[in-house]
């Protein structure tokens, strides 16, 4: 199972050689948690503020299935 995972600006630099345009293609082996995805890349849940899967906002423990994409961000600071 294929997913797409798109990054948003200080979370890429956990993944190496990440793609701005075309993000990272991963394949899954069955349906994983946001949270658990995470995990796997390496990307802290802490510094994830807005998880969203097909466009839609979801939850770090909703699940992530084929064909979807997954884009994260981080909390926006500012002043």
């Amino acid at each position: 199972m294929s997913i797409r995972i798109l990054l948003s600006s200080s979370l890429r630099k956990y993944v190496p050689h990440y793609d701005p345009l075309a993000g990272v293609q991963r394949t899954i082996e069955h349906p994983i948690s946001v949270k658990d995805l995470c995990e796997e890349l390496k990307i802290p849940a802490e510094a994830v503020k807005i998880a969203m899967i097909n466009g839609k906002r979801v939850g770090m423990d909703h699940h992530v299935e084929e064909g979807d994409r997954v884009a994260l961000f981080p909390p926006v600071g500012g002043g």
